[in-house]
């Protein structure tokens, strides 16, 4: 019985941490992705007219950035509450390549000061996450919106 129990826990705490980290991945594709895209379409419809003007510009560069803001804070209590529903710190120590010494590796030496680095969970998501973006971006510029024909083709200048 007490055995359910903690398999029922350790479910729980599973689909908990699965879905902690999944919001951190929404958020930080929000990030990189929707806090731009909203700003941009709130500024197109403060356009009037076919004259840009500089006002609707200063708003969209303001909100993506207090709205970075915003939802930078909300990751990192996304992150520390990840950290006490694991009872961890959510890191890992990895040895990041510029950190990396060649004389040690030639010579077998290392030392607990090998050129690791705490990674936290968040900062791989966030990596995964500007991964994703690009990968958007490209496929979009590339397939969706490919680049405009040539002058004088389809919808080019007539003369």
């Amino acid at each position: 019985m007490a055995g359910g129990v903690e398999d029922r826990r350790a479910q729980a705490s599973y689909a908990t941490r699965a879905g902690l980290v999944a919001l951190m991945l929404v958020g930080a594709l929000a990030l990189w992705i929707g806090d731009p895209v909203l700003w941009m379409w709130i500024t197109s419809r403060l356009q009037s007219g076919t004259q840009a003007t500089m006002g609707p510009y200063a708003l969209m560069i303001l909100g993506i950035i207090l709205t970075a803001v915003v939802i930078g804070k909300a990751l990192s209590r996304l992150n520390r509450f990840y950290g006490e529903v694991t009872g961890t710190a959510p890191t890992v120590r990895i040895v990041l390549p510029w950190r990396r010494s060649v004389r040690d590796v030639r010579h077998g030496g290392g030392n607990d000061d090998d050129g690791r680095v705490p990674v936290s969970l968040l900062d791989v998501v966030m990596v995964v996450a500007v991964v994703i973006a690009l990968v958007a971006l490209a496929a979009w510029f590339f397939v969706v919106q490919p680049a405009p024909p040539l002058p004088g083709g389809p919808g080019g200048a007539k003369h």
